[in-house]
């Protein structure tokens, strides 16, 4: 869970800091798809290394989710699949000889540029549901291997909107991947940051995060709404930011420590915060791109949270975070929608920072009242949060160009939703 009670713990509730390890430098490097330690298969695509991962009657998972995850779809499959598709278009293309051959190998080796552009530009009026890579959340939950490829496979079945990358390296090196999609045909379009599994035990939120390219790209096709935000917001998706504790089923990074907790806050300095590897790469993708939105995916709640935090204070944008989180659950079926703080305070949360730096409009969602529902449960999941991302994103749109009417946010006629019972800051209690 994020800000809301129980999954945004790891301080507790007097909010002590339990971080301590000195701030790395961060690097950047490029490697091909297929020089993977992990056993990873080969892909003729490129991975740009960006600077820097209870309910017991309703658990799918086991505890050792890193050996008990039930295996999705043959993505190693699809990946050479989709590599075959992008190279058959490439080469039946009505383009001058020479310049078809060259145009395929750019497109398919270098894949798209820093800003998600390929050399064919952007192409979302051409996309095709035959091409998109599958996704199933009918079957089980996915290990890191299926979420890389899957990610990789996007980016190889749509070059030119599409590009698969790395936010550096976790505690125990392993990749934090993410993919943009950029079919707004612009260099520097506005953003939208989606991120899950701050909390590694919390895998429901991985899928969530997961589902974004396949929703977001086959909507598209029958959704007017829907295509115009792929249209004017570049997505970045990125479903492990802790990938260790995603391994070991740990809350914590492999360090034992809270990643969401080691943020920086307007009561706290960079200097303070930021001790965890993860959070460092967290930061610098942040500042690198300055995101207009953002949504933190976390799971053993159903709520829709926003900053602040830290304070019971209202932000100068209650008023939108009040509208669009009240149309967010709405869409996503749930009854709570509140400020962050109405729901128990925390410190060095990611969405104050984002708020706080880059103005972001930066969104919790807790998107299943358990950590790691059910397998029969989990499509369900994942299609409400998705559901609820477009919605957050509408409104942010709807915001932008004056659609978006706000609601009261004062301190007296503020929802809320207090705890009833103790909360031991670890486990949502009632």
């Amino acid at each position: 869970m994020g800000c809301g009670q129980g999954s945004h713990s790891g301080r507790g509730p007097d909010g002590a800091a339990d971080v301590g390890r000195p701030v790395g430098p961060d690097g950047q490097s490029s490697v091909e798809v297929g020089a993977r330690r992990d056993g990873a298969p080969d892909r003729v695509s490129t991975i740009d290394r960006g600077s820097g991962p209870d309910q017991a009657a309703d658990i799918g998972p086991s505890p050792d989710l890193a050996a008990d995850r039930p295996i999705g779809p043959d993505l190693v499959a699809d990946v050479s699949a989709a590599a075959d598709l992008t190279a058959d278009r490439a080469n039946s293309a009505d383009l001058d000889g020479a310049d078809a051959a060259s145009s395929a190998t750019d497109l398919a080796v270098e894949g798209p540029g820093p800003d998600g552009l390929g050399d064919g530009g952007c192409a979302l009026a051409d996309i095709s549901l035959v091409n998109l890579p599958p996704i199933d959340f009918t079957k089980g939950y996915h290990n890191q291997p299926e979420i890389e490829a899957y990610l990789q496979a996007v980016a190889v079945a749509f070059p030119a909107i599409a590009t698969y990358k790395v936010n550096g390296q976790s505690g125990q090196g392993r990749d934090v991947p993410y993919l943009i999609i950029n079919a707004t045909c612009q260099a520097s379009p506005p953003a939208i940051f989606t991120n899950g599994t701050h909390h590694g035990d919390e895998p429901a939120s991985t899928e969530a995060v997961l589902a974004i390219p396949d929703y977001l790209l086959r909507k598209s096709t029958t959704d007017a709404s829907v295509r115009s935000l792929l249209e004017t917001y570049a997505f970045y998706v990125l479903p492990l930011v802790n990938p260790d504790g995603f391994a070991l089923n740990t809350r914590e990074n492999a360090d034992g420590l809270d990643i969401n907790r080691d943020y920086s806050y307007p009561l706290r300095s960079d200097a303070e915060s930021f001790q965890t590897v993860e959070a460092q790469h967290m930061k610098s993708l942040q500042e690198s791109v300055g995101f207009r939105a953002a949504i933190a995916y976390h799971s053993g709640a159903q709520e829709v949270l926003w900053p602040w935090c830290y304070t019971a204070d209202a932000t100068v944008d209650g008023g939108f975070f009040t509208a669009a989180g009240q149309k967010t659950a709405q869409a996503m079926n749930f009854a709570i929608y509140q400020q962050s703080y109405d729901d128990y305070p925390t410190q060095g949360e990611y969405i104050d920072f984002a708020y706080w730096k880059s103005h972001t409009l930066a969104a919790t969602f807790e998107v299943s009242a358990v950590k790691a529902p059910s397998v029969a449960l989990l499509a369900g999941v994942v299609d409400g949060a998705s559901k609820g991302t477009v919605a957050w994103v509408q409104a942010v749109d709807d915001h932008a160009n004056g659609r978006l009417h706000g609601l009261s946010t004062t301190a007296e006629t503020r929802r809320r939703f207090p705890l009833t019972a103790p909360f031991d800051g670890t486990n949502r209690l009632e």
